[in-house]
């Protein structure tokens, strides 16, 4: 199977991907054969995710800021409803730049919970959490964030656009070197 064909059955997917633990070690362990295979053909997708690292941890602060004003008094937080796991990108991002991989998949099941959250909040550090984790902002944080700078809400756009352009062009480049 061609790296397009992986990438094909991965999109096709209805359910969570790499939902038992078995799929989720087989495609960790592929990514880093992968990447070891390819070291010096992967230069540019690694400095797309050092990037895309600065990039995100340029807007920790405010996420952090926004959560800390807001999470703890949710009464339903997004967190138990929402639909997330790590994708094809994410995990391509944390190999590449070296970052922690979880030992499973996120959820179980798509009608589970994720399994990093807790009642105060993901287990996950900010850099190793997927991407959708990120760019989240429920309305409350919305309306904090509108009452923000114009400059302050502008740079935020701005690094959400350039953590998305990174993503795109990581995952291309790895694709186009591994296949």
């Amino acid at each position: 199977m061609g790296a397009s064909d992986f990438m094909k059955n991965i999109y096709d997917r209805a359910e969570t991907p790499w939902e038992s633990k078995a799929a989720w070690q087989i495609v960790n362990r592929n990514l880093d054969y992968l990447i070891h295979r390819h070291r010096d053909e992967l230069k540019n997708a690694v400095m797309l995710a050092r990037n895309m690292e600065d990039s995100l941890e340029s807007m920790f602060t405010l996420l952090n800021d926004l959560c800390r004003a807001t999470c703890p008094w949710c009464p339903a937080p997004c967190c138990l409803s929402a639909e997330v796991w790590m994708d094809f990108k994410d995990l391509v991002f944390l190999h590449l730049a070296g970052h922690p991989i979880p030992d499973r998949q996120l959820r179980s099941h798509l009608k589970k919970v994720c399994r990093c959250w807790r009642p105060k909040g993901c287990v996950l550090p900010r850099i190793s959490r997927p991407w959708i984790c990120t760019w989240y902002l429920c309305p409350t944080q919305k309306a904090i964030l509108l009452r923000k700078s114009c400059d302050a809400r502008d740079k935020f756009s701005r690094q959400i656009q350039t953590v998305k352009d990174c993503r795109r062009k990581m995952e291309a480049e790895f694709i186009r070197v591994v296949s």
